[in-house]
């Protein structure tokens, strides 16, 4: 039986599944009181459970004159608490199946899950896929938290077709380190503001940072659009929220109420698009308990209000993915952000970093143990157990018995030897890729000319004559230069994920090593500094993937150098994808230019090349 909602009711009816919250500290705040469909009460001195429902409902439910505004004070918040009211609360997923079921039955349009499935195993649950299915049937959308644990997830929960997934940014649109991401999340789900202040236990202001914080500001935002439309269904409003891009990243786009109302406002089911996957049977595994997701940085304040307008807490979005017209394809990090494609496709070098000195320590004691002495020569600035390839021999003595330090060890990808990319494996069979990648030397620069040997002739007293084999072997290695760098040819394909205090960290969907003849032919003698770049833009992963993979064999004239290249947007990707053009310039000592172009779709994770190389029509495009 349904729990006293009445369809004709005018309030816009939003669940909450969360722990208990504090009546008396929101009895002056929340703008409707919320209709309880289970029971449960804060402890006498509250806990985490009470501290995180309290808030969320506050998010949600308060006062527009209230010091921190509500997202959604005119809907009918029904409460459910799933957890009890201890510091670490966890409770059953079937707990949360039947709450799942219980508001959607009770007429919820929205739930709002500020929670995360924890230990996962093989089979999927099937209580809950029952009650997911049972909700998708009632027309109800679930917004539900990726977690914070900062790794690549997917989960039954978040890919099935009534769940919105969410991700936590901050207030510059990047993502929390503690969030969750990944590619399942990306094709469907939304980023929203993972920071911001809200309500405690027994009065007062705190703040709060998590994916249960982004969960609840999507619920209350997507709780204003589909409260001002009620003749929409759930299935349209997914599908207006398809509208928001890229989606082919690790990270979602950020949920943005202007784009997603105009879609809305000129809607109707058969006019927008399904989102890629959105109605994908569920086929993730199943988990033992839920866990809020919340108080991953909470603090009580002092009650004074907060200067936050919570109408605005959602930043408009940035540009579209698009490399601009005449772009160069090196230059570094990417000067707007908004043009990221979600993947990484550089070019660069393969380290391996000791994360504290214990590791150090172990890698050593184990070369010991295994016999293995340091290298004779290596770069006078490089420590020996930072030798790449004592590093290597070690490594690879017996994988089987060194593999667990291969997982302490921190894997970067450096480029032109600045530190920019967290090398996270998807597979544990990566690891061998990445020893394997270590077994290449430092630069030995070409020795400086001998210098003459002194005139014959008369010696001064006491002076002898440097005329044996050995020593003129020592001045020659006396002269010689020092070990350089190692060539930038180890490439990294993967999916973008979030920024740490040591590098962005990419999820390695492939690794290989390009040649030097392959990276640098003799008809683009410059090629390699085009690659010298980050790979995260379209343009930057088209140009390492020309410099990586491809022989282009350009048709180069007599006395023709290559000059410049530059990447520019394809006509022929409107409405299919991302696709653009490398244009390679050539031009001679009088000024003469000669321009061929390949064209490259780049709205996937690996690159292809969609027509060959061919001379360059200039079509006013320049500007």
């Amino acid at each position: 039986m349904a729990f006293g909602i009445d369809d004709a009711s005018p309030a816009f009816a939003v669940a909450v599944i969360d722990g208990p919250y504090d009546q008396a500290a929101l009895s002056n705040v929340l703008a409707r009181a919320p209709l309880r469909l289970a029971g449960g009460s804060c402890d006498t001195s509250p806990k985490g459970a009470c501290d995180h429902g309290t808030f969320i409902m506050g998010v949600l439910g308060a006062r527009p004159d209230a010091p921190v505004p509500g997202l959604c004070p005119s809907g009918r918040l029904l409460h459910l608490p799933l957890f009890a009211d201890t510091n670490a609360a966890f409770a059953g997923v079937t707990g949360l199946a039947a709450a799942i079921a219980q508001a959607a039955d009770a007429g919820a349009r929205l739930i709002n899950l500020s929670l995360a499935i924890m230990d996962e195993g093989a089979a999927i649950n099937r209580r809950l896929a029952a009650a997911l299915d049972f909700a998708h049937t009632r027309g109800c959308i679930l917004v539900a938290a990726a977690g914070n644990q900062g790794r690549p997830t997917s989960g039954q929960l978040l890919t099935h077709p009534a769940v919105i997934p969410v991700v936590a940014v901050d207030a510059l649109q990047r993502l929390l380190p503690d969030s969750n991401f990944g590619p399942a999340l990306a094709r469907r789900g939304v980023a929203a503001l993972g920071q911001m202040p809200g309500y405690a236990p027994g009065g007062g202001l705190t703040t709060m940072s998590g994916t249960s914080v982004a969960t609840a500001v999507a619920t209350g935002m997507l709780a204003q659009l589909w409260s001002a439309r009620r003749n929409l269904d759930a299935a349209t409003l997914r599908s207006a929220l398809a509208r928001l891009g890229p989606r082919d990243g690790a990270v979602p786009p950020i949920l943005n109420r202007a784009i997603v109302a105009a879609a809305l406002d000129r809607a109707t089911p058969a006019t927008i698009p399904a989102a890629r996957g959105a109605e994908t049977a569920p086929t993730a595994p199943k988990s033992s308990h839920v866990s809020l997701q919340g108080a991953t940085s909470m603090e009580y304040g002092n009650g004074r209000p907060f200067p936050v307008e919570a109408s605005g807490m959602i930043a408009p979005p940035a540009a579209p993915a698009v490399t601009p017209a005449g772009c160069s394809c090196g230059g570094g990090q990417a000067d707007d952000e908004s043009a990221l494609s979600g993947f990484v496709y550089a070019i660069g070098t393969v380290d391996a970093v000791y994360p504290n000195l214990a590791i150090e320590r172990e890698m050593l004691a184990l070369s010991k143990a295994l016999r293995i002495p340091f290298p004779a020569r290596r770069a006078p600035n490089i420590a020996p157990t930072e030798d790449r390839l004592w590093q290597h021999a070690v490594l690879s003595a017996d994988r089987k018995l060194t593999r667990y330090l291969a997982r302490q060890l921190r894997w970067r990808l450096t480029i032109e030897e600045l530190p920019v990319f967290v090398l996270q494996p998807n597979d544990a069979g990566f690891y061998d890729d990445l020893i394997d990648a270590l077994n290449r030397p430092l630069h030995e620069a070409p020795p400086a000319p001998t210098p003459p040997p002194p005139a014959r002739g008369r010696q001064r007293a006491g002076r002898k004559a440097r005329e044996t084999a050995s020593e003129i072997a020592r001045d020659i290695e006396a002269t010689r230069s020092p070990l350089g760098p190692v060539e930038d040819l180890d490439v990294v394909v993967g999916a973008l994920g979030p920024r740490t205090a040591d590098g962005t960290v990419v999820a390695i969907d492939q690794l290989f090593q390009t040649t030097p003849a392959l990276l640098a032919p003799a008809s683009l003698i410059g090629l390699p500094q085009l690659a010298d770049n980050h790979g995260l833009t379209d343009g930057e992963r088209a140009c390492n993937f020309l410099a990586a993979r491809c022989r282009l064999g350009l048709p180069v004239k007599s006395g023709y150098n290559l000059s410049g290249a530059r990447v520019m947007p394809s006509r022929l990707g409107a409405g299919f994808g991302r696709i653009v053009r490398v244009i390679f310039t050539y031009s001679n000592a009088s000024g003469a230019i000669e321009e061929h172009f390949v064209r490259v779709d780049v709205t996937h994770e690996f690159p292809m090349i969609v027509s060959e190389l061919q001379p360059y029509l200039e079509r006013g495009e320049r500007t």
